[in-house]
């Protein structure tokens, strides 16, 4: 297995920090960044969300660490051979627009990290823009 991380550009955000950070605290509002062409199955309760990436295996989510208005650092379960950590970071004062970015971090096979690279980089990238493009 390789160690990878995977970072998204830096988008500024149309939305506060706070309103952003709330946002996507909660799951009913994950799927809204998630691109709806590579998405299916999104299902989501108080404490995690479920998806499936087209041709992927199912994936959970969960809440792993929070710092208000700063961070939202989310965990995958359940993937036998993918687990990984993504992290939602957000730049500036709570009440005003900032910045937002999205990292990806994980440990894949070196084949399979050389094929799937692109596709996770464009992932946290359209991730990353969408959450910048929320207007809350």
């Amino acid at each position: 297995m390789a160690a990878f991380t995977i970072l998204s550009e830096e988008n500024k955000t149309l939305s506060s920090i706070e309103k952003l950070y709330n946002f996507l605290s909660d799951f009913k509002n994950f799927g809204s960044i998630l691109p709806e062409d590579k998405v299916e199955d999104f299902k989501y309760t108080a404490e995690q969300c479920s998806f499936t990436i087209k041709g992927i295996t199912p994936m959970i989510i969960k809440i792993v660490e929070k710092k208000e208005n700063e961070l939202i650092y989310f965990s995958s379960e359940g993937l036998a051979k993918f687990n990984f950590g993504l992290k939602a970071q957000f730049t500036g004062l709570p009440e005003n627009a900032g910045t937002c970015k999205i990292d990806l971090n994980g440990d894949l096979n070196p084949l399979i990290k050389s094929m799937a690279e692109k596709s996770l980089q464009n992932l946290v990238n359209t991730m990353s823009k969408k959450l910048s493009e929320l207007v809350l």
